[in-house]
Protein backbone atom coordinates (compact mmCIF):
# COMPACT_ATOMS: atom_id res chain seq x y z
CA UNK A 1 0.00 0.00 0.00
CA UNK A 2 0.99 3.11 -0.92
CA UNK A 3 2.37 5.67 1.92
CA UNK A 4 3.39 8.82 -0.03
CA UNK A 5 0.48 10.83 -1.73
CA UNK A 6 0.70 13.81 -3.74
CA UNK A 7 -2.30 15.61 -4.83
CA UNK A 8 -1.78 18.12 -7.65
CA UNK A 9 -4.82 20.74 -8.22
CA UNK A 10 -5.87 24.10 -8.34
CA UNK A 11 -8.60 23.88 -5.71
CA UNK A 12 -8.32 23.68 -2.23
CA UNK A 13 -12.17 22.77 -1.38
CA UNK A 14 -11.36 19.05 -3.35
CA UNK A 15 -7.84 18.59 -2.28
CA UNK A 16 -8.97 18.91 1.04
CA UNK A 17 -12.17 16.38 0.19
CA UNK A 18 -9.96 13.86 -1.32
CA UNK A 19 -7.73 14.31 2.07
CA UNK A 20 -10.51 13.33 4.10
CA UNK A 21 -11.51 9.89 2.15
CA UNK A 22 -7.59 8.93 2.83
CA UNK A 23 -8.35 9.72 6.93
CA UNK A 24 -11.56 7.38 6.36
CA UNK A 25 -9.30 4.68 4.49
CA UNK A 26 -6.81 4.64 6.72
CA UNK A 27 -9.64 4.97 9.83
CA UNK A 28 -7.52 8.17 11.25
CA UNK A 29 -9.05 10.51 14.00
CA UNK A 30 -8.13 14.09 14.12
CA UNK A 31 -5.81 13.77 17.16
CA UNK A 32 -3.55 11.32 14.79
CA UNK A 33 -3.52 13.83 11.83
CA UNK A 34 -0.90 16.86 11.84
CA UNK A 35 -1.18 19.37 9.13
CA UNK A 36 1.85 21.93 7.99
CA UNK A 37 2.13 24.70 5.45
CA UNK A 38 5.19 24.48 3.67
CA UNK A 39 5.30 28.22 2.67
CA UNK A 40 5.30 29.00 6.68
CA UNK A 41 6.94 25.83 7.69
CA UNK A 42 11.06 26.00 7.80
CA UNK A 43 12.19 22.51 6.67
CA UNK A 44 13.38 21.36 10.07
CA UNK A 45 10.28 21.16 11.02
CA UNK A 46 8.67 19.20 8.79
CA UNK A 47 11.81 16.75 9.18
CA UNK A 48 11.42 16.43 12.43
CA UNK A 49 7.77 15.82 12.03
CA UNK A 50 8.52 12.91 9.84
CA UNK A 51 10.53 11.38 12.11
CA UNK A 52 7.87 11.39 15.13
CA UNK A 53 5.63 8.63 15.73
CA UNK A 54 2.24 9.30 16.89
CA UNK A 55 0.98 8.90 20.39
CA UNK A 56 -2.09 7.86 20.12
CA UNK A 57 -2.17 4.98 17.29
CA UNK A 58 0.12 2.87 15.44
CA UNK A 59 -0.26 5.18 12.25
CA UNK A 60 -0.33 8.96 12.03
CA UNK A 61 -1.17 11.10 8.97
CA UNK A 62 0.86 14.18 7.72
CA UNK A 63 -0.40 16.74 5.57
CA UNK A 64 2.03 19.56 4.10
CA UNK A 65 0.12 22.14 2.09
CA UNK A 66 1.91 23.92 -0.27
CA UNK A 67 4.69 22.20 -1.46
CA UNK A 68 6.03 24.11 -3.98
CA UNK A 69 7.16 26.13 -0.76
CA UNK A 70 9.96 23.88 -0.29
CA UNK A 71 11.80 25.55 -3.59
CA UNK A 72 13.28 28.12 -1.73
CA UNK A 73 15.79 26.06 -0.33
CA UNK A 74 18.44 24.25 -2.39
CA UNK A 75 18.57 20.41 -2.94
CA UNK A 76 21.71 20.24 -0.12
CA UNK A 77 19.14 21.72 2.83
CA UNK A 78 16.23 18.91 1.39
CA UNK A 79 18.80 16.54 1.20
CA UNK A 80 16.88 14.88 4.31
CA UNK A 81 13.61 14.98 2.77
CA UNK A 82 14.61 13.77 -0.25
CA UNK A 83 16.26 10.59 1.87
CA UNK A 84 12.28 10.21 3.50
CA UNK A 85 11.09 10.24 0.44
CA UNK A 86 12.96 7.65 -1.37
CA UNK A 87 12.80 5.59 2.23
CA UNK A 88 8.78 6.40 3.96
CA UNK A 89 8.59 5.31 7.35
CA UNK A 90 5.15 2.54 7.45
CA UNK A 91 3.62 4.29 10.75
CA UNK A 92 3.23 7.63 8.05
CA UNK A 93 0.56 8.43 5.72
CA UNK A 94 2.09 11.30 3.88
CA UNK A 95 -0.02 13.55 1.99
CA UNK A 96 1.67 16.09 -0.04
CA UNK A 97 -0.71 19.18 -2.03
CA UNK A 98 0.69 21.17 -4.73
CA UNK A 99 -0.94 23.04 -7.71
CA UNK A 100 1.47 22.18 -10.25
CA UNK A 101 4.92 19.72 -10.11
CA UNK A 102 8.20 22.27 -9.97
CA UNK A 103 9.88 21.88 -13.36
CA UNK A 104 13.01 23.68 -12.35
CA UNK A 105 13.68 22.33 -9.32
CA UNK A 106 15.12 18.69 -8.76
CA UNK A 107 11.93 18.12 -6.14
CA UNK A 108 10.01 17.61 -8.94
CA UNK A 109 11.72 14.67 -9.87
CA UNK A 110 11.47 13.05 -6.41
CA UNK A 111 7.79 13.73 -6.01
CA UNK A 112 7.71 12.15 -9.90
CA UNK A 113 9.65 8.96 -8.91
CA UNK A 114 9.06 8.42 -5.32
CA UNK A 115 4.93 10.00 -4.82
CA UNK A 116 1.73 8.45 -5.44
CA UNK A 117 0.48 11.27 -7.97
CA UNK A 118 -3.43 11.84 -8.02
CA UNK A 119 -4.37 15.11 -10.38
CA UNK A 120 -7.77 16.76 -8.64
CA UNK A 121 -10.18 18.43 -11.65
CA UNK A 122 -11.02 21.67 -10.79
CA UNK A 123 -14.90 22.70 -11.32
CA UNK A 124 -15.05 25.20 -14.02
CA UNK A 125 -18.05 26.56 -16.38
CA UNK A 126 -21.23 23.72 -16.70
CA UNK A 127 -19.02 21.07 -14.55
CA UNK A 128 -19.39 23.68 -11.35
CA UNK A 129 -22.77 24.60 -12.20
CA UNK A 130 -23.97 21.10 -12.57
CA UNK A 131 -22.42 19.97 -9.23
CA UNK A 132 -24.11 22.77 -7.58
CA UNK A 133 -27.55 21.85 -9.24
CA UNK A 134 -26.69 18.19 -7.63
CA UNK A 135 -26.03 19.53 -4.21
CA UNK A 136 -29.69 20.74 -4.57
CA UNK A 137 -31.76 18.18 -6.50
CA UNK A 138 -30.45 15.31 -4.03
CA UNK A 139 -32.12 16.42 -1.41
CA UNK A 140 -35.41 17.52 -3.64
CA UNK A 141 -34.55 21.46 -3.75
CA UNK A 142 -35.51 22.93 -7.07
CA UNK A 143 -33.29 25.66 -8.41
CA UNK A 144 -32.72 28.12 -11.63
CA UNK A 145 -29.55 28.27 -13.37
CA UNK A 146 -29.92 32.13 -13.02
CA UNK A 147 -29.80 31.66 -8.88
CA UNK A 148 -26.60 29.45 -9.47
CA UNK A 149 -24.73 31.70 -11.59
CA UNK A 150 -24.94 34.43 -8.76
CA UNK A 151 -24.01 32.00 -6.14
CA UNK A 152 -20.83 31.29 -8.46
CA UNK A 153 -20.33 35.29 -8.97
CA UNK A 154 -20.72 36.01 -5.49
CA UNK A 155 -18.48 33.60 -3.89
CA UNK A 156 -15.66 34.27 -7.02
CA UNK A 157 -15.95 30.42 -7.59
CA UNK A 158 -14.51 30.07 -4.17
CA UNK A 159 -15.86 25.94 -3.07
CA UNK A 160 -15.60 26.44 0.64
CA UNK A 161 -17.86 29.44 0.06
CA UNK A 162 -19.78 27.91 -2.26
CA UNK A 163 -20.47 24.88 0.23
CA UNK A 164 -21.21 27.26 3.00
CA UNK A 165 -23.64 29.07 0.68
CA UNK A 166 -25.47 25.97 -0.09
CA UNK A 167 -25.90 25.01 3.63
CA UNK A 168 -27.66 28.78 4.25
CA UNK A 169 -29.90 28.41 1.34
CA UNK A 170 -31.25 25.14 2.14
CA UNK A 171 -31.85 26.10 5.85
CA UNK A 172 -33.42 29.39 4.69
CA UNK A 173 -35.83 27.14 2.14
CA UNK A 174 -36.44 24.63 3.80
CA UNK A 175 -40.08 24.55 3.22
CA UNK A 176 -40.64 25.26 -0.13
CA UNK A 177 -37.81 23.61 -1.27
CA UNK A 178 -37.64 26.39 -4.35
CA UNK A 179 -34.65 28.48 -4.55
CA UNK A 180 -35.24 31.96 -5.89
CA UNK A 181 -32.86 34.21 -7.07
CA UNK A 182 -34.03 37.00 -4.84
CA UNK A 183 -33.25 35.06 -1.88
CA UNK A 184 -29.64 34.37 -3.51
CA UNK A 185 -29.57 38.08 -3.64
CA UNK A 186 -30.52 38.33 -0.30
CA UNK A 187 -28.18 35.20 1.69
CA UNK A 188 -25.50 35.36 -0.04
CA UNK A 189 -23.04 38.66 0.24
CA UNK A 190 -19.66 38.89 -1.13
CA UNK A 191 -16.58 38.82 1.91
CA UNK A 192 -14.78 42.35 1.42
CA UNK A 193 -11.62 41.61 2.48
CA UNK A 194 -11.77 38.97 -0.22
CA UNK A 195 -13.11 41.17 -2.49
CA UNK A 196 -10.08 43.89 -2.32
CA UNK A 197 -7.85 41.27 -3.14
CA UNK A 198 -9.67 40.33 -6.19
CA UNK A 199 -9.74 43.71 -7.10
CA UNK A 200 -6.63 44.77 -7.44
CA UNK A 201 -5.56 40.62 -9.39
CA UNK A 202 -8.45 41.39 -11.94
CA UNK A 203 -6.86 45.32 -12.51
CA UNK A 204 -3.51 43.68 -13.28
CA UNK A 205 -4.55 41.10 -15.16
CA UNK A 206 -6.78 43.95 -16.73
CA UNK A 207 -9.70 42.14 -17.03
CA UNK A 208 -12.03 45.09 -16.62
CA UNK A 209 -15.17 43.70 -16.33
CA UNK A 210 -14.51 41.61 -13.64
CA UNK A 211 -12.41 44.59 -11.16
CA UNK A 212 -15.41 47.38 -12.02
CA UNK A 213 -17.79 44.93 -10.98
CA UNK A 214 -16.08 44.30 -7.89
CA UNK A 215 -15.07 48.03 -7.44
CA UNK A 216 -19.16 48.55 -7.19
CA UNK A 217 -19.37 45.68 -4.78
CA UNK A 218 -16.97 47.47 -2.30
CA UNK A 219 -18.35 50.71 -3.24
CA UNK A 220 -22.25 49.67 -2.40
CA UNK A 221 -20.80 48.41 0.92
CA UNK A 222 -19.45 51.88 1.72
CA UNK A 223 -16.32 50.95 1.75
CA UNK A 224 -14.44 54.37 0.98
CA UNK A 225 -12.88 54.69 -2.48
CA UNK A 226 -9.37 56.09 -1.13
CA UNK A 227 -9.03 52.76 0.88
CA UNK A 228 -9.25 50.91 -2.85
CA UNK A 229 -7.08 53.17 -4.63
CA UNK A 230 -4.84 52.91 -1.21
CA UNK A 231 -4.76 49.13 -1.30
CA UNK A 232 -4.46 48.90 -5.20
CA UNK A 233 -1.54 51.73 -5.33
CA UNK A 234 0.13 49.68 -2.37
CA UNK A 235 0.14 46.35 -3.91
CA UNK A 236 1.48 47.49 -7.16
CA UNK A 237 4.62 48.78 -5.33
CA UNK A 238 4.96 45.49 -3.26
CA UNK A 239 4.93 44.08 -6.27
CA UNK A 240 7.38 45.66 -8.20
CA UNK A 241 9.60 45.71 -5.53
CA UNK A 242 8.88 41.92 -5.15
CA UNK A 243 10.30 41.89 -9.14
CA UNK A 244 13.37 43.88 -7.88
CA UNK A 245 14.51 42.22 -5.60
CA UNK A 246 13.88 38.35 -7.54
CA UNK A 247 16.15 39.91 -9.95
CA UNK A 248 18.67 40.11 -7.10
CA UNK A 249 18.35 37.04 -7.00
CA UNK A 250 16.59 36.92 -3.15
CA UNK A 251 14.89 33.75 -2.19
CA UNK A 252 11.02 33.24 -0.60
CA UNK A 253 12.41 33.47 3.12
CA UNK A 254 15.00 36.60 2.70
CA UNK A 255 12.26 38.66 0.42
CA UNK A 256 9.95 38.21 2.90
CA UNK A 257 12.23 39.64 5.66
CA UNK A 258 13.00 42.52 3.25
CA UNK A 259 9.53 43.36 2.74
CA UNK A 260 8.14 42.47 5.89
CA UNK A 261 5.39 40.34 4.80
CA UNK A 262 4.89 36.69 6.05
CA UNK A 263 6.79 33.81 3.68
CA UNK A 264 2.89 32.54 2.63
CA UNK A 265 2.35 36.17 1.34
CA UNK A 266 5.93 36.68 -0.13
CA UNK A 267 4.91 33.55 -2.28
CA UNK A 268 1.91 35.01 -3.95
CA UNK A 269 3.53 38.53 -4.23
CA UNK A 270 6.59 36.32 -6.19
CA UNK A 271 3.83 34.87 -7.99
CA UNK A 272 2.07 37.63 -9.37
CA UNK A 273 5.58 39.29 -9.96
CA UNK A 274 6.79 36.78 -12.56
CA UNK A 275 3.49 37.14 -14.51
CA UNK A 276 4.11 41.12 -14.54
CA UNK A 277 6.54 43.15 -16.87
CA UNK A 278 8.19 45.68 -15.10
CA UNK A 279 6.86 48.41 -18.08
CA UNK A 280 3.42 47.48 -17.66
CA UNK A 281 3.77 47.59 -13.50
CA UNK A 282 6.07 51.44 -13.85
CA UNK A 283 3.30 52.43 -16.46
CA UNK A 284 0.25 51.43 -13.90
CA UNK A 285 2.09 52.95 -10.61
CA UNK A 286 2.63 56.57 -12.30
CA UNK A 287 -0.60 56.27 -13.68
CA UNK A 288 -1.57 55.78 -9.78
CA UNK A 289 1.48 58.05 -8.33
CA UNK A 290 -0.15 60.86 -10.46
CA UNK A 291 -3.80 61.00 -9.38
CA UNK A 292 -2.99 60.72 -6.27
CA UNK A 293 -1.19 64.00 -6.52
CA UNK A 294 -4.32 65.38 -8.40
CA UNK A 295 -6.49 64.40 -5.94
CA UNK A 296 -4.62 66.01 -2.97
CA UNK A 297 -4.06 68.57 -4.88
CA UNK A 298 -7.97 68.87 -5.31
CA UNK A 299 -7.66 69.16 -8.90
CA UNK A 300 -9.56 65.93 -9.19
CA UNK A 301 -12.56 64.42 -7.02
CA UNK A 302 -11.51 61.66 -5.63
CA UNK A 303 -14.33 59.26 -6.70
CA UNK A 304 -14.70 60.64 -9.89
CA UNK A 305 -11.26 60.70 -10.83
CA UNK A 306 -10.13 57.05 -9.63
CA UNK A 307 -13.14 55.51 -11.76
CA UNK A 308 -11.94 57.48 -15.03
CA UNK A 309 -8.40 56.05 -14.64
CA UNK A 310 -10.06 52.54 -14.06
CA UNK A 311 -12.13 53.20 -17.08
CA UNK A 312 -9.04 53.92 -18.81
CA UNK A 313 -7.65 50.10 -18.95
CA UNK A 314 -10.21 49.75 -21.45
CA UNK A 315 -7.56 51.82 -24.17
Amino acid sequence: MESTYLLVGQSAFLINEQIKTYQDKFKLDQFNIVKLDALETEIEVINQELQTVSFFSDLKMVVIEHLDGLTRYDDKVLSTFYKYLESPSSDIVLILTITELPKDHNLGSYLEKYTFIETIQSLEGETLISYIRESFHKEGYQIEDKSIQLIIERTQNDLFSIHQEISKIKMYAYDEKIVFVEDVDLLVTRNLEDNIFSFSTAYLKGNIKSYMQIYDDLVTNKMPTITIFNHLFNTMHLIMQTKDLMEQGLNQKTLAEQLGVSSGRAYHLMKEAKLQSKKDLETLIHGLAKLDVEIKSGMKDEKLGFELLLLRRLA
